[in-house]
């Protein structure tokens, strides 16, 4: 057990002593609309101070009319102690008695009842899309810069924020949340989901494993799970690996749709798709500019070299993962933008490159309680004792435990989902966790939890790659939760790239292992051509790596805050 005691200043100084349209073949139970018990205005006048858990303020509380056929709800603003503000939106009329929290992206800092990543995996919801549900957001507990990049200065001399964001945060809007809709209805919700995206999926596993009761069911995508490995190793590779010592960088723009074609070619299916990166053996030499040539179709020495370290992920000098994986083989379409600026000529800087900004603030800001560090992804080392040092809050930021048997007692039901084109978030993370909580749980899982891998899926359906995505996972989560049926077939709908040269399609996903392929009939590009099968070729889905250790029960830290002190417990 390992204590962390806190005295909190007004100063920064700190005193350390030791995060479509889509079918399901059931639905959601059909629940009887409950009207309010009271009005919008009063609502405005309930006293949260005392609230259990979560004192609050309430700042407003307005009718707002509905828009594109929904229906109109009573918007609630205001904080949590200390400072987490919230928006909380209750329907005016037709309430079926269900709450949905959304989950929050990147490092937060916004109220994002409307999140994009949320609104794109849950158009199918037909309760979400007409208004019958109570929801809300929160931004957990700090507010993010206007400027361009991920900002976590906020973090500095600030450890109640931190562990706001960490995981304090959702748990307290929930609780709010909840005792608005009891003053408002006269009642709490039957339901209450949870659907987030990349930093807002690991919220709400975070809700999962240390507040099992607060859900009934939740949808995690994208997963951050190992938060603080992501966010100062895995994104910084990609930076140091692909940079030349005067900034510019190794490989660029131009040669992407090469690299992006070969691989297509060598391993995609008839969709183009690539059904699982680990069956994938693409051979490099084949790209290689010979001897002496060098143009966009062909990819100098140099560079087929960066094209396989971000494969391989982050190394030490042993040969130590330094976190669960990397680049998959099938995302380089989006690796313009994070690893590789868009443009020949850009360097690689704060403001050209996205995993330039995720992995500048937090070994910097976030990854301890205190003063800057003075780590970024310029002066990281990657050897164990920077591994070990930038882990020492890695028990209050990644939700690691794999012990899920409090929310299956509870009648939780947990969907993971997870683009195994992302590059943003590797999908090995996901496969890393759930193959352990498999190991600590047994056959058991099945009955509470379904993990969907998709092919061609980018970051939470949205960020970076020449297509979006969209598929509906709340209406399984509901249907599983309210009328016992375990999801299945999930449609996933690809829009066509903005260019026109990747055509739209459809394909269905199946709970993983299984995959969808194609039957030999029918159009290539609908869904209805495929069928679900078992792989050819089965994978161990645990990638070993310096932080699997964190994959168990007992690494999990939680901090209290008296008078001005904050202690923080690992057990």
């Amino acid at each position: 057990m390992k204590v962390w005691s806190l005295a909190l200043f007004s100063s920064p100084a700190l005193v350390l002593s030791s995060i479509a349209g889509l079918s399901s073949p059931a639905e959601a139970a059909t629940l009887p609309a409950v009207k309010p018990a009271s009005t919008c205005a009063n609502v405005a006048n309930v006293d949260l101070t005392n609230l259990d858990g979560a004192p609050a303020r309430i700042d407003a509380a307005e009718e707002v009319a509905g828009a594109s056929g929904k229906i109109g709800y009573c918007r609630i603003t205001g904080y949590i102690a200390s400072n987490v503000r919230f928006e909380v939106r209750l329907p005016l009329d037709g309430w079926t008695q269900r709450f949905l929290m959304v989950g929050c992206g990147g490092y937060c800092g916004f109220v994002g009842v409307d999140n994009d990543s949320v609104v794109k995996q849950s158009e199918g919801c037909t309760a979400l899309n007409a208004g019958t549900m109570a929801t809300a957001a929160t931004d957990l507990g700090h507010e993010k810069s206007a400027s361009f990049f991920p900002d976590g200065m906020w973090a500095q001399g600030n450890p109640v924020a931190i562990v706001d964001f960490a995981y304090a945060g959702m748990h307290k809007t929930t609780l709010l949340a909840k005792a608005l809709i009891k003053a408002y209805y006269g009642q709490g919700p039957k339901y209450s989901y949870y659907s987030g995206c990349s930093d807002g999926g690991r919220e709400g596993l975070h809700e999962v494993q240390r507040f099992p009761e607060d859900f009934d069911g939740v949808v995690v995508g994208a997963p951050v799970i190992d938060e603080v490995a992501t966010n100062t190793f895995y994104h910084a590779w990609g930076v140091r690996t692909n940079s030349q010592p005067d900034g510019s960088p190794i490989l660029t723009a131009n040669k992407m749709p090469a690299l992006v074609a070969a691989v297509i070619k060598a391993c995609g299916d008839a969709q183009g798709l690539i059904v699982d990166p680990r069956a994938c053996k693409f051979d490099l030499p084949t790209i290689t500019c010979k001897s002496g040539a060098d143009d966009d179709s062909c990819l100098s020495p140099a560079q087929a070299d960066v094209v396989r370290k971000l494969w391989s992920g982050p190394i030490d000098a042993e040969g130590n993962h330094l976190s669960a994986g990397d680049m998959p083989v099938g995302s380089e379409a989006a690796w313009a933008g994070t690893m590789v600026p868009k443009e020949v000529g850009q360097k690689m800087t704060l403001a050209n490159v996205g995993d330039y900004q995720w992995s500048f603030d937090f070994p910097n800001y976030m990854a301890q309680f205190g003063e800057p560090s003075g780590i970024t992804n310029q002066t990281m080392k990657f050897d164990k004792a920077s591994f070990e040092q930038l882990n020492a809050l890695s028990a209050l930021y990644d939700p690691t435990n794999p012990d899920l048997s409090a929310f299956a007692k509870h009648g939780g039901k947990l969907i993971i989902w997870q683009g195994w084109s992302d590059s943003g978030v590797s999908p090995y993370i996901s496969l890393n966790y759930v193959n352990a909580v498999r190991g600590a749980m047994g056959a058991s899982v099945d009955k509470f939890l379904a993990l969907y891998m998709l092919p061609g899926v980018y970051h939470c359906n949205l960020y970076g790659g020449p297509t979006t995505s969209q598929e509906d996972f709340l209406t399984p989560v509901m249907t599983w939760v309210e009328d016992g049926s375990a999801p299945d077939k999930v449609v996933v709908e690809y829009s066509a790239s903005k260019d026109s040269k990747i055509p739209a399609k459809s394909r269905p996903a199946f709970p993983y292992p299984a995959q969808a392929v194609y039957s030999g009939s029918g159009d290539v590009n609908a869904a209805a051509s495929f069928v679900r099968a078992e792989p050819k070729e089965p994978f161990n889905d645990q990638l070993t790596w310096l932080g699997l250790a964190h994959y168990k029960p007992g690494h999990q830290m939680w901090c209290e805050t008296k008078a001005a002190t904050m202690s923080c417990t690992t057990r």
